[in-house]
């Protein structure tokens, strides 16, 4: 199938390996619609030793059970982020590893100022040889033949200049080696040391030598971990992928890696990493697909939505996936699903999917939405129409190592307007233009041409791609003069931004006419009430103790209540009596008996955490009841509403209002609400589609006499119907899916359903996931929900 896309699971191993608990997940993901698995531990217990014969004999039994289910099976070669350290292993055998910097003393009139760490340096071949000898030697050796046979390849992650965490973009520091200065003197016949305070510095030659520097840096990156790691995959027969840190602009990438074109060409499924919930920039989705066309291989991959919050809706997860789709990505690693849900879990750059989403159910559906949409995609593996150069030689020899500490470290906005700035700015609006207009564009940057080009029947050939118009994006720079002229006597037709902009023209796409809709005779909605509901219990830190208080009204009609915290903890008292917790999935719950409820006014629920355990762990009450509060819902925005506690618990009526469903008691609501009503068609009309209006929810499934008629969402709240249906009053019933947010928030971050969530916005932590003009203290008094609700009528096509 063209554009074919595969989806596969980020998935979490956060829990002790319990052969069961794994291959129900795994059968949960395959049910979910989703191909198969990146198997990551990630603040795994060590419960059994990660990498010893235990881990490897059930991990063998799992591969073996995915290759019975025919899900493919990735090994994550890390436990934990970014690559490299074999969970802390390298450095136990290494104790003397370091990570070396350099950096310029502005503060005391100049002068060198060199520095260390002790780290796992990915600069030092000792160091990876160590760490594939501990990771991936470990898995070929420790695994079953047949399980290890199956594995389909590993996964690498953020490996970066020194230890992964961006020494320039904190600092101002440089990544150094000792090896450095031979190494030079071997390539360019000159010392190294008189020359490296024009890193920091002008002087003459400084934009020739801070090139060559830079690209070292990246050669260095490549020589000593990406291309061993990458010999070796191929020695075993397995794919190898990964992924670098800052991939968004040349300019963020020059601080972490120096040049993805450069490393991601060693490996043999070339990969990016696109976090947040709505598409990026329309540069470095296509470096993957540019660099698998040239290379002859199968696909590009991305590490998709991590951090995108909650909040993720289908209708986001759609433009997301299509976005990145349209780029030529065809292999899809959602990040991440959790194997338990722990309160860590709930807050580690969420969400955790398709597992704990409240619309899971909608997933396979979705995907085979998206699968469909994607097949319509023009064929990015057709003859590009440009190839466009990206300046990377540009940015790096007018780069200042002070810029970069200006810029935010997740996304790399806020580049100043600097000289390598500007040219940064150009490029990336250069990229939009083109994608804007429609173009066909493949990337590559100066370097790549000059060392691996080649000019042959009228094409510039990079790998088995061939290109017959070049465009030279402002600031590229060349070690060969001649080069362009070269190009254009080769019959190169060579562009500039100025060209392009001369021919390309607003895109205006036809309007496609849709058949109207009309309304048909019904009745109001009506809404059932659900057989359970919640409320979120914000649990308050005192000494030795975490409390929350609930008030109640007709606390009789209530009945029995269930509490569930996902985490174990050593005591839980209700209105002062201990409740015996009792595991259950994804935590621990008790039930509150209905004598302990009564006449109370109110209900208090104290915890007293573990001494090791979850400071503050995540808590529901769970019942027959409705939330309401005195305090009024108020609009925030077209998506949200804020509402103030405290929260009061009252009965539960039988029918309750569709329009609002917050309002009607359900703010923190994790399951669906049926609604229904009754419709009439007429006998001499053909009708194909029923359409909803006012419909707030994150997915609905719509059935009609009983009959499932298949999911919708936004934007087209609309399903086909069933073809030849017959005239008369037909039963309607629709299962609204809450947003996924209103359970498990931060519901009092200031911006309340972010597109980005890190862990920090659940306590109120400023940092680089917020806005630059956030409070420091992001946490408000206020809650926020995501609208849930139906009002308007059906209408039909």
């Amino acid at each position: 199938m063209r554009n074919k896309l595969s989806f596969l699971s980020f998935w979490s191993i956060n829990d002790a390996l319990n052969l069961e608990q794994l291959k129900a997940q795994l059968d949960e993901l395959r049910v979910a619609g989703l191909d198969g698995v990146i198997f990551h531990p990630r603040f795994y217990p060590n419960e059994p030793v990660y990498m010893s014969e235990a881990y490897l004999h059930i991990l063998s039994d799992l591969i073996m059970y995915a290759k019975q289910t025919g899900m493919i099976f990735w090994l994550y070669d890390e436990n934990g982020w970014p690559s490299g350290t074999a969970s802390g292993e390298v450095i136990k055998r290494l104790p003397d590893s370091t990570c070396k910097f350099v950096n310029w003393n502005f503060d005391e009139g100049g002068g060198l100022v060199f520095g260390e760490k002790s780290a796992v340096s990915s600069l030092d071949p000792l160091a990876t040889a160590t760490f594939i000898e501990i990771t991936h030697e470990g898995y070929r050796k420790g695994l079953r033949p047949e399980a290890f046979d199956y594995v389909t390849g590993f996964f690498a992650d953020e490996v970066a200049f020194l230890d992964g965490h961006g020494i320039t973009v904190k600092t101002g520091a440089v990544p150094w080696d000792d090896r450095f200065p031979t190494q030079y003197e071997a390539k360019y016949g000159e010392a190294l040391l008189p020359q490296l305070p024009l890193l920091f510095t002008t002087g003459e030659g400084d934009e020739k030598f801070r090139v060559r520097y830079w690209e070292m840096l990246t050669d260095v990156l490549v020589s000593n971990f990406y291309q061993p790691v990458a010999d070796w995959c191929k020695k075993h027969g397995k794919k190898f992928t990964a992924h670098l840190k800052a991939e968004e602009s040349p300019f963020f990438q020059l601080s972490y890696s120096g040049s993805a074109f450069q490393v991601l060409r060693c490996v043999e499924t070339p990969a990016i990493d696109a976090l947040e919930r709505y598409p990026g920039n329309n540069f470095y989705p296509r470096i993957a697909h540019s660099i698998a066309m040239q290379q002859g291989r199968e696909g590009s991959l991305v590490e998709a939505m991590g951090g995108s919050g909650w909040g993720v809706s289908p209708e986001s997860f759609t433009n997301y996936v299509m976005w990145l789709a349209s780029h030529g990505v065809d292999h899809f690693v959602f990040h991440l699903n959790q194997l338990k849900l722990t309160t860590q879990a709930i807050q580690d750059w969420p969400p955790s999917m398709p597992c704990h989403l409240t619309w899971k159910e909608a997933f396979p559906s979705l995907l085979a939405s998206i699968q469909e949409q994607a097949v319509r995609l023009p064929d990015l593996r057709k003859q590009p129409d440009v190839l466009i150069v990206t300046p990377t030689r540009g940015i790096m020899a007018t780069f200042e190592t002070s810029d970069a500490m200006l810029m935010n470290e997740h996304d790399g906005s806020q580049i100043p307007l600097s000289t390598s700035g500007l040219l940064n700015a150009k490029f990336l609006a250069l990229v939009e233009d083109l994608y804007g207009a429609g173009v066909h564009y493949e990337l590559t940057e100066e370097r790549v041409i000059e060392q691996s080009g080649i000019l042959v029947d009228g094409r510039l050939r990079i790998g088995i791609r061939g290109y017959t118009h070049v465009l030279l994006a402002e600031g590229c720079r060349w070690e060969d003069p001649d080069l362009e002229n070269r190009l254009r006597m080769a019959g190169i037709t060579i562009c500039t931004p100025e060209d392009w902009q001369r021919v390309l023209s607003a895109q205006e796409s036809a309007a496609v006419s849709a058949a109207e809709s009309v309304l048909v005779k019904q009745t109001p909605w009506v809404a059932a009430a659900p057989e359970r509901n919640q409320v979120y219990l914000e649990l308050e830190q005192e000494i030795g103790l975490l409390r929350a208080e609930l008030q109640l009204r007709q606390a009789e009609q209530i009945g029995n209540l269930t509490l569930f915290i996902h985490d174990e903890v050593n005591e839980v008292r209700v209105n002062g009596e201990v409740l015996n917790m009792t595991l259950a999935q994804d935590g621990f719950e008790a039930l509150v008996p209905a004598s302990l409820v009564g006449k109370a006014a109110k209900l208090l629920v104290e915890v007293v955490p573990l001494p090791k355990g979850e400071v503050c762990p995540i808590a529901f009450l769970r019942g027959r009841f409705a939330v309401s509060s005195q305090a009024p819902l108020l609009e925030k925005d077209e998506h949200q509403w804020v509402l103030a506690g405290p929260w009061v618990l009252t009965p539960l009526s039988s029918e309750i209002s569709s329009d609002n469903l917050i309002s009607a008691g359900f703010p923190f609501g994790g399951t669906p609400i049926t609604v229904s009503k009754s419709i009439t068609l007429l006998g001499d009309e053909a009708y194909t589609a029923l359409e909803f209006t006012d419909l707030w929810a994150d997915a609905a499934l719509v059935k009609l006499n009983g009959n499932e008629l298949g999911w919708c969402w936004a934007p087209r709240w609309s399903v086909p119907l069933p073809t030849g249906i017959q005239e008369g009053t037909h039963e309607l019933e629709v299962l609204l899916y809450p947003s996924t947010y209103n359970q498990y928030g931060p519901h009092r971050h200031v911006d309340g359903d972010r597109y980005l969530t890190s862990p920090d916005q659940y306590a109120g932590v400023k940092n680089f996931a917020d806005r630059p003009d956030a409070p420091e203290q992001t946490k408000v008094d206020h809650y926020h929900f995501v609208k849930w609700g139906i009002s308007g009528d059906v209408r039909v096509k």
